[in-house]
Order: structure tokens, then sequence, then C-alpha cells
């Protein structure tokens, strides 16, 4: 009996000490942000921000008639970042709640000037998100932010898909877009690649009439490219396709598509997951980076109308391996030409030992005289169901 009386005492004695829920906020003390966006205003200087605020009762399943606004948009200006806070706090009936932040978006002029303030506040916040995916757009941020898309309700949510989709189905993008790989890069010679983001069509749809319109082009945003960075200032970009062969160079390639012109007619292949083995060395006092590619291909779409035998198929993997090599060494050059170390080359070169590559270190922009020994390897491992093509009436 003594013995279970001792235990209920210790059992209230640790109930004193547990807090419960005193801290405690009810959804509808919060305004739930889920896409922000950034700009600065280029007469005054101050900082402006977007917040898309979820508005709870749309978002959840809706009985009955009517669209409601899955969001709204708030404009705030200030002189600082953590100013931001302050101004939001005027016009939000609830507490700014950043925890739910799907995606972030930047202006290309802000870009261009330097997003080291940015990144700094970032950092300092406790309830940062790291995994923050990155966009940058040469679209007007208000019209960015004024729009409505269709299907996926809540836009940051959808630029967030659209990162995953396209790394996953085309690896034009990779899912190394977020805030922490610009941060990751900050202090070294590494670019840093973020996607780029348009707004389709002529004017922003800033009502909820665009739910009942058909057309899923017009107003709506798009990845249009990538948005090179060399520490926290974006200095120069690339084109969508060029950003498939970065990717694969990158080691950051789940799949490449590849559409082909093989006997007078169009071949599209895909291979998934290639392997890219590369190495740096020294030849005669130069930088050599040698990359092998290793690629499994398999055959989307066939319009030749000659039979897929064994000599077709290697015809098919011959032009493959000729289209990635002349891409991939464009690319390269092109970045050479540019001033841009896309791939590392300097950092890589900085930490070698030995009196050659010492050498190489001495001289300034030493990493641009690296050559490019590339080679692909690929075979076709999936002709799809039918091995030869429909003739019809041929």
């Amino acid at each position: 009996m003594r013995s279970i009386t001792k235990q209920i005492i210790l059992i209230g004695v640790c109930s004193c000490f547990l807090t419960g829920c005193w801290d405690k906020v009810e959804i509808n003390q919060l305004a739930v942000g889920e896409l922000v966006g950034g700009d600065i205003d280029p007469q005054t200087q101050d900082q402006i921000a977007y917040f898309h605020i979820v508005n709870p009762e749309a978002v959840a399943h809706q009985k009955g008639s009517g669209i409601k606004a899955p969001y709204y948009s708030y404009r705030v200006q200030a002189p600082s970042i953590a100013a931001l806070g302050m101004e939001a706090a005027k016009i939000l009936p609830r507490r700014l709640f950043p925890d739910h932040y799907q995606s972030q978006i930047i202006t290309e002029r802000y870009a261009k000037r330097g997003l080291q303030p940015f990144i700094n506040f970032f950092e300092r916040q406790y309830d940062r998100r790291t995994n923050l995916y990155l966009f940058i757009t040469d679209s007007p941020l208000e019209d960015i932010m004024m729009t409505y898309i269709p299907l996926e309700r809540l836009s940051g949510r959808s630029l967030r898909s659209l990162i995953e989709i396209e790394s996953e189905t085309t690896g034009r993008v990779s899912k190394k877009s977020r805030v922490k790989d610009l941060v990751e890069n900050m202090e070294s010679s590494i670019l840093t690649v973020l996607p780029m983001l348009s707004v389709s069509g002529s004017r922003p749809t800033p009502s909820t009439d665009r739910y009942d319109q058909i057309s899923g082009n017009q107003g709506n945003l798009k990845l249009t490219g990538g948005a090179v960075f060399k520490h926290d200032k974006m200095i120069g970009k690339m084109k969508l396709n060029e950003m498939a062969y970065y990717n694969l160079l990158r080691k950051e390639c789940e799949v490449l598509f590849e559409s082909m012109v093989v006997n007078g007619r169009i071949v599209d292949v895909r291979t998934a997951k290639p392997k890219v083995e590369e190495r740096l060395f020294i030849v005669a006092g130069k930088p050599v980076w040698k990359v092998n590619i290793k690629a499994g291909l398999s055959i989307l779409h066939n319009e030749q109308s000659k039979e897929l035998t064994l000599e077709n198929l290697n015809e098919i993997r011959d032009v493959f391996n000729q289209q990635v090599l002349k891409k991939a060494d464009g690319l390269f050059h092109s970045a050479i030409i540019r001033g841009w170390d896309l791939f590392g080359l300097e950092d890589r070169i900085k930490y070698k030992t030995g009196s050659d590559w010492e050498n190489i270190q001495k001289r300034k922009g030493g990493w641009k005289a690296t050559k490019l020994e590339l080679s692909v390897d690929s075979k076709v491992i999936d002709i799809g169901e039918i091995i030869n093509p429909y003739k019809g009436g041929k």
C-alpha cells in the first residue's frame, strides 16, 4: 500500500513540471505564408517583399458553389529586410508564420545587385527552411505575385512541384536549387545555377475568374532557363536546354532526354541516371579534365521506316553519342569563354599538391587552360513494346 502511495506522489510531483500547451497558437491567429517574393526599389533602394498568405477556408474541401481565393498577396516595403516584418504587422491581422514557405522568388535586378543582405538575414533566422527552392524572375515581381495559377491552387507548392518534375523527367533542372545550395558556394569560386521563372501571357490574372478559363498556358508561371551566380551575385543566364548538360557534367542529372535525327527521321531516347566518371590530372603542364559518360538508352519514339535491326540500334547509339559529345563540349567551351567556372575546376585545382599544380595555381585564371577529354559510352537497353514500326498502306 505504501509503495502505491509513493508512486502516486511521484507522478503528481512530475506532473508539476509539465508545461502543457501554454504557448499554443490557434490556426486562425496565424497568417500562414507559402510563397515570398523579394525585390529592391531602384529609386529608394528600399527592400520590397510580397507574401502569399494561405486562405484556409479555400484550401480546405469546399461543399457548395463559388470559388474562393486560395491565398491573398500582400506587398510591403521598408529600408531593410528586418523592417519588412514590422511593415507586414501593420496590414496583416494575424501573426506572420513563415515556417510553411515552399518557395522564394527574387527579381533579376536584385540578384545582379547581390543577395548578401538576404542570405545573411535568412541564415540568422532560427526558423529558416534550408530546403526552400529559390527562383530568379525576369518578369515584374508584381505580375508573378498577383497571378492565380491553374490546377495547383497554391503557387509556392506548384513551383516546388515544377522543380521536382523537371528534375525527374527531363533533367534540365536540379533539385539542388535551394537557398542552402547558394549559401554553400558563397565563400568559394564554385558557381551556382538557379532556375529562372517568367509569367506566360501579356497580363497577370489576379482574379479567381482565372479558374473558369480553359487556357492553362496563359497567365501561368513557367521555367525559362537558369541564372548563374558567383558568390551572391547573378553574372549571367543559361538556356533551359543547356542546363541538362550542366547537370549531367555536375553528376546531378537524374534523366537525360535526346531528340535526334537518324537516317533522316526523328528518334527520341531517354537515359535514366547516367553514370559520370571523371578525374582531373596534368599533361605537359596543363590541366586535363577527363569525363566518361555511361548511359543505357530507352527508345521513346521512332519515326524510322526501316526495321530495328542490330545495325540500326548501333546507328541510334552512335548518333546519341555524337550529339551528347557536341552539346556537352559546346557548353564547356562556352563557359570557359565567358569566364564561368561551372564545374568547380578552379576550386579543385586550388587544393591539388605538387610543383606542376603550384605553377597553375600561381597563374591568374589558370583553370581556363583546362582541356576537356569527353567520351560517351551508351547502349540501347529498351526498345519499347514493338520492334518494328507499323507501315500502314506503304
